[in-house]
């Protein structure tokens, strides 16, 4: 592997050390936006599916494909959340029953708006307008407003309601809470008969409830010391900010959705027919119970509970189950399925047994951190993974049965792997029927079952907590991919070359890869693995403003910087224990695994900070890849020629495969 690479040249030398306006002080979102311009700029809108080179990102995100049939509510019109009282309005005098007016602070005695309307046209049953703002405490009087009716906390007002008040908001009337505005209630806040909050600021409360088609719509926090209810009737939670509470619990046929962040300190229990439970975003709780057989329970992203999650459902396989849509993830420290157990947090719930059922999409993980119990008592009912596709994860410490000599403690089906780290219970026969039932392609990691960690690795994201799959013999020839970089300086067609940094990665085993660093035509400091020993000039022994193998005739004539011709430099990396040694998920792994990171630096070369080139699916390409035969076999040994990327490709070569319409770069190259 020794050699001198002689790499394609662009047209122009750019150097990202003295350009203040992007580097000083350090701003890699503006160092990206700048890049990304140039590179559409000189090349077209990539193609959504374009990988660069890497291949599909099968672990990415949740896709959020699995979204239940309710249609959840659309925020409020931006117009609705109001920055001050508008023009026009005046000052409701105490006293007087009618809207169309605002509050604030100077308001004092009761509020008792029964009808809308002037001495001119007279007064209406209900329906109106009423502005909140400032500081309006009614915590220790009257606050009544008509049914159909709206009402607007502008930014910066608080209203405080006493707890009688809370419980007491009329029929169908729209409340919009602006950012930093902020809504307080001492009682239970109750949304019945059609009312309906939109908040963008702060709601404080000691407990929280939606009755008959009523919903919250949030986008703001809010903050309740005990227990939110969703029951009855359609009444709705969508959740786009923050929501905090000490137990959530749907019932009935109440709707909950959560997009963004819950963080539940205790219980969380979904416990009906026919209620809806949907997680987007980052769930946490402290127990989670599902139970009563809804068949819209379903996780799209992340949710973490600290103690033990338990599902009890009734007798109807296919449906009443928990569904986790591809990509998701679900952390744990215990799981009970089916069987008898009481909520060891609170004695609200209890479960008299019944089966479970589990359905896990490709590349989702369950992470048991501690024991899972199995009992699901009767045929065809536990877990499953996607029947195609990528496989799903079921992980645990240690996997116990429910029950002693019970047939069908557990089935496993479709595309999934179970993996028990200390053990799994021995499957056998109660009469005809066997402990453990196997569908599809299942397979159980553990002792006395197959042995190692099964050879799957899924990514850690911000729904997935990952899964690290196991050891497997390294081969004679394994995958290889080669990697070449741009450091973020191009701002103009002709500037892009793509040789800032090229290497090598092949396969060695699952526990290591080498690398060939083969070019450094950067003049700023460029680490590869996050490892600063792993600069790459520093790698090469020469100067950071010193291009290495990229091409003598044009840097010596044209080049302010030096260049020099040196040896390729070995390195071996073992910090990723799972490399697989299919071509495709290798190929995934080096874009994710083996990290390129360039220097911003000032005009004394301190450095300022570090940023990532990546390589995103759909988006201006900071690296891109390629076969290493390709590269050997002299697609990159244009001789003098020096033309800038754009130009070097037949039929502008390059510039087709970006935008999609051809099916690679490399096999095109003009000679």
């Amino acid at each position: 592997m020794m050699g001198t690479a002689v790499l394609a040249l662009s047209a122009a030398f750019v150097s990202c050390s003295k350009d203040k306006d992007l580097y000083e002080p350090f701003n890699e979102s503006l160092i990206k936006a700048e890049y990304t311009a140039a590179f559409e700029k000189t090349f077209g809108q990539p193609a959504a599916n374009q990988n660069w080179g890497f291949g599909a990102v099968r672990l990415a995100n949740a896709t959020r494909a699995l979204q239940p049939s309710f249609n959840f509510p659309s925020d409020a019109d931006a117009s609705k959340f109001l920055a001050d009282v508008p023009e026009g309005i005046e000052l409701l005098a105490p006293g007087i029953g009618k809207a169309n007016h605002y509050i604030d602070a100077s308001y004092t005695g009761e509020l008792n708006v029964w009808g809308i309307g002037t001495a001119e046209n007279g007064w209406v049953a209900e329906g109106g307008t009423l502005y909140v703002k400032g500081n309006c405490d009614f915590s220790n009087r009257n606050f009544y407003f008509a049914g159909n009716s709206e009402l607007y906390l502008v930014e910066g007002a608080t209203l405080t309601l006493s707890a009688e008040n809370s419980g007491n908001l009329q029929t169908n009337c729209n409340i919009y809470i602006a950012e930093g505005a902020k809504l307080v209630a001492n009682g239970e806040l109750k949304l019945n008969n059609g009312l309906h909050i939109y908040n963008h600021g702060t709601i404080e409360a000691p407990s929280l409830s939606t009755n008959s088609n009523s919903w919250l719509v949030n986008a703001g926090t809010v903050t309740v010391d005990g227990k939110i209810s969703v029951e009855n009737t359609e009444s709705v939670i969508e959740n786009n900010g923050t929501i905090t509470a000490k137990n959530l619990n749907t019932a009935g046929s109440g709707k909950f959705e959560n997009n963004a962040t819950v963080e539940i300190s205790g219980n969380t229990v979904v416990n009906s027919n026919d209620n809806t439970w949907v997680n987007n975003g980052q769930y946490h709780t402290g127990y989670f119970y599902y139970h009563a057989a809804s068949d819209e329970v379903i996780n799209n992203c992340k949710l973490t509970v600290d103690e033990d999650f338990n599902i009890n459902l009734g007798d109807n396989p296919g449906n009443g189950n928990f569904k986790m849509d591809a990509g998701s993830g679900v952390i744990t420290k215990n799981f009970n399925g089916g069987g008898k157990f009481n909520n060891a947090n609170q004695n609200w719930v209890s479960y008299n047994g019944g089966p479970f059922y589990i359905y896990m999409g490709a590349a989702s993980v369950f992470k048991v951190t501690g024991t899972a119990t199995m009992n699901a008592t009767k045929a065809d009912y536990g877990i499953y993974g996607p029947e195609s596709g990528d496989y799903a994860v079921f992980q645990a410490n240690k996997i116990v049965a429910g029950a002693a000599n019970q047939g069908y403690e557990v089935t496993y089906g479709g595309n999934l792997y179970v993996y028990a780290e200390e053990s799994h219970f021995a499957n056998g026969m109660s009469g005809q029927y066997p402990y453990i039932d196997f569908k599809g392609n299942a397979k159980i990691y553990a002792s006395g079952f197959e042995s190692g960690k099964p050879a799957v690795t899924i990514e850690e994201t911000e729904c997935n907590p990952g899964f690290s799959g196991g050891i497997v013999p390294p081969p004679s020839e394994g995958p290889s991919l080669c990697v070449l970089a741009e450091d973020l300086c191009a701002k103009e067609p002709g500037e892009f070359d793509f040789n800032d940094v090229v290497i090598d990665v092949y396969y060695v085993s699952a526990g290591e890869v080498k690398i060939i660093l083969r070019a450094a035509g950067g003049t700023v400091p460029l680490r590869i693995c996050g490892n600063t020993e792993w600069e790459v000039h520093k790698l090469f022994d020469v100067d950071t403003k010193c291009m290495v193998n990229t091409g003598s005739k044009y840097h010596v004539a044209k080049s302010p910087y030096s260049q020099a011709t040196k040896p390729y430099v070995e390195l071996s990396y073992t910090g990723y224990s799972s490399w697989s040694e299919d071509q495709d998920e290798f190929n995934s792994q080096v874009n994710h695994q083996i990290k390129l990171e360039v220097a911003s630096v000032d005009d004394d070369d301190n450095i300022l900070g570090w940023t990532e080139l990546k390589a995103e699916v759909g988006k201006a390409a900071q690296k891109v890849a390629m076969p290493v035969d390709a590269y050997v076999e002299g697609w990159y040994t244009p001789g003098d020629e020096h033309w800038a990327w754009e130009k070097q490709y037949v039929g502008d070569g390059f510039k087709q495969w970006v935008i999609g319409q051809s099916e690679s770069f490399y096999k095109i190259r003009q000679r």
